[in-house]
């Protein structure tokens, strides 16, 4: 499930005025089955959303934060749960030697402009910060600082817990052929925000492609400047033919982007780059490019040329960030 689904989710929740309340992991340590930012909604009616983890940590504390809802005790608390047998401290039962802390938040009707905004940002792809507290929600707009999220405990029971949020990786995807198609609901679900550009007007793939968040029709020759350089972005060349690819990664192969991968076969991709070499694109940016894209798992339809793309863009995803300068 993506944020919007999630978040969806919880505004539907407080819109009805019923009981709600956030499991957040505001802190892990080790083989923790969760990390900071897993999120979980429990309604009064015992609806559930998301996901900490899974396993009998997750099933334990949403059959606590219902039976709390159920007798009116819904207030903010923090849990420190140890992943290990023996020792002082709350045992989780489970043995994978990390730990947990959750937060336990009750939402009311004065969190619902803080999931409204936090929506708005969401479904534009546009920066912005949300932080927790015994307080409730506050989300604040605006680029910041984007690093890893940030747990802060204060005397007396406060405590604070922020993340960047609302902006996604964004993968831009130049073609809109099957495996595009393939490959928008896979990133989609994975919290990809998902652009298909194609040169095509009324290409069935393209207009049928509706996991898509952007669709459009372009010249090829302009795609350069619909690609937005950063570390969060990500982008496809599989377009219909080697010379629309070869005019496209004239373009993209020296942008300071996370990942660029070309779709084609490795004859057609060194006759492609020594094309480019000889056009004096640089080598060493053409050495970032992934080619043939994927992981090599003898994928041979569109859906499972798709599984192959996603699974190496979530390996760098998952990487320490380290985005290129751009070759100009």
């Amino acid at each position: 499930m993506n944020q919007v689904e999630f978040w969806e989710f919880v505004r539907a929740g407080l819109q009805s005025e019923e009981p709600l309340l956030l499991l957040w992991v505001v802190e892990s340590g080790g083989s923790s089955p969760g990390k900071p930012g897993f999120k979980m909604a429990v309604t009064g009616r015992g609806a559930r959303c998301g996901t900490i983890g899974g396993g009998a940590v997750e099933k334990d504390l949403a059959d606590k934060a219902e039976d709390l809802l159920a007798r009116g005790t819904g207030r903010p608390r923090l849990l420190k749960l140890l992943h290990r047998e023996g020792g002082g401290g709350r045992r989780s039962g489970m043995v994978c030697s990390g730990w947990q802390r959750v937060a336990l938040l009750p939402l009311a009707a004065g969190d619902s402009g803080a999931v409204d905004s936090l929506l708005f940002a969401l479904k534009r792809n546009r920066p912005g910060r949300l932080l927790l507290s015994p307080q409730g929600l506050e989300f604040q707009a605006g680029k910041g600082r984007r690093g890893a999220s940030a747990f802060r405990q204060r005397p007396a029971g406060d405590w604070t817990y922020c993340e960047e949020t609302g902006q996604r990786p964004t993968l831009t995807l130049i073609g809109g052929g099957h495996v595009a198609r393939a490959l928008s609901r896979i990133m989609a679900g994975l919290d990809f925000h998902v652009r298909v550009l194609d040169d095509r007007p009324g290409l069935a793939t393209l207009e049928e492609n509706e996991a898509a968040q952007e669709k459009h029709v372009v010249s090829f020759r302009s795609v350069g400047r619909l690609v937005e350089e950063g570390e969060l972005s990500y982008a496809v060349i599989m377009t219909y033919g080697h010379q629309a690819d070869e005019k496209v990664l004239a373009q993209l192969a020296g942008k300071r982007l996370r990942y660029l991968g070309l779709l084609g076969s490795p004859a057609k991709n060194a006759r492609l780059f020594a094309s480019l070499r000889r056009k004096r694109v640089s080598r060493r940016a053409l050495e970032r490019v992934h080619a043939p894209v994927g992981l090599p798992i003898h994928s041979r339809t569109p859906e499972e040329i798709a599984i192959s793309i996603a699974a190496e863009i979530i390996s760098i995803k998952n990487q320490p960030k380290q985005v290129v300068k751009s070759e100009r």
